[in-house]
């Protein structure tokens, strides 16, 4: 029973050791970070160029969508007033619209027909 209550607390004085090992800061000095202190700090650059490359993206993507839903606004707009034009510039339309502002304009009643005209050499 004496072994089995002494290996309990053997590993709570290591769960404890390790945490006040990391919390202590003494992993910052320990052999394994210096050495390899260069390739942490190479990591760390990577993963910094990492998240701003990303964020520049997420940016680039808000952009990119809040333009193509401009584009679509404008685009309806476009076929709205292609629309109204042609029907408002029909015959009838346009005769409707003289007739109520009482314009002198008639439609003709003669057909059109062309003058030729003789070029003098």
């Amino acid at each position: 029973m004496k072994e089995n209550n002494n290996t309990k607390e053997g590993k709570k004085k290591k769960k404890v050791g390790i945490v006040s090992y990391i919390m202590g800061g003494r992993l910052f000095v320990s052999n394994i970070i210096t050495k390899n202190a260069l390739l942490l700090a190479l990591i760390a650059f990577y993963a910094f160029i990492y998240v701003s490359n990303r964020y520049e993206y997420e940016q680039e993507l808000l952009r990119i969508d809040r333009l193509t839903k401009q584009r679509d606004k404008l685009k309806n707009n476009l076929l709205t007033l292609k629309s109204e034009f042609s029907y408002k510039s029909r015959q009838t339309e346009i005769e409707k619209f003289l007739q109520n502002r009482n314009s002198d304009l008639k439609t003709p009643s003669k057909p059109t027909y062309s003058i030729k005209i003789k070029e003098d050499k």
